[in-house]
């Protein structure tokens, strides 16, 4: 529902977006930059069969508007499950993400949409929520795991794609 987006990049240009395609129940959105600065590059997706208990993660994000913060964490638990926020747009049916990364990193408000990343700085997750009852960090962290990125986005662009040539 966004009017507008703008991206802020490390070293404090900003750019137009604009949303290409959102998926509610996996809680992922894809968007495009009008430009992207010189040297700019995506990070690389970790192997999805390579995430592990244990292993050792890093949460990028603007947590409480503090922008390129990083916190380290591990990974707490795998086959996780997360309420979608499909409830939150009137739709008023509910789904569960399965498969979801649990974190001891800190995910705070603002971090959602961040990378979680191995130490090798590949993306293992995307950062969505917090367990909390007073709406900070309590050490239960939860990522959309490079697995649902993989399958979701592709088809987010190709719906978008779709569209368009359909219009030509």
């Amino acid at each position: 529902g966004a009017r507008s987006l703008e991206v802020v990049f490390a070293d404090g240009e900003r750019r137009s977006a604009r949303v290409v395609g959102a998926d509610v129940d996996g809680d992922l959105a894809v968007i495009q930059v009008e430009s992207l600065p010189a040297g700019v590059t995506p990070l690389p997706l970790a192997a999805a069969e390579e995430i592990a208990v244990g292993q050792f993660v890093v949460a990028i994000g603007n947590p409480f508007g503090e922008q390129g913060s990083m916190s380290l964490g591990i990974v707490s638990g795998l086959g996780r499950s997360l309420t979608s926020q499909r409830a939150q747009y009137g739709s008023g049916s509910s789904y569960t993400l399965p498969s979801v990364i649990q974190t001891d990193a800190p995910i705070n408000p603002g971090n959602s949409g961040g990378p979680l990343l191995n130490l090798d700085g590949e993306v293992v997750g995307v950062n969505a929520a917090i367990a909390s009852t007073t709406g900070a960090n309590s050490g239960v962290g939860f990522s959309i795991p490079v697995a649902a990125v993989q399958r979701i986005v592709p088809d987010l662009i190709a719906t978008v794609a779709n569209d368009w040539l359909g219009r030509m």
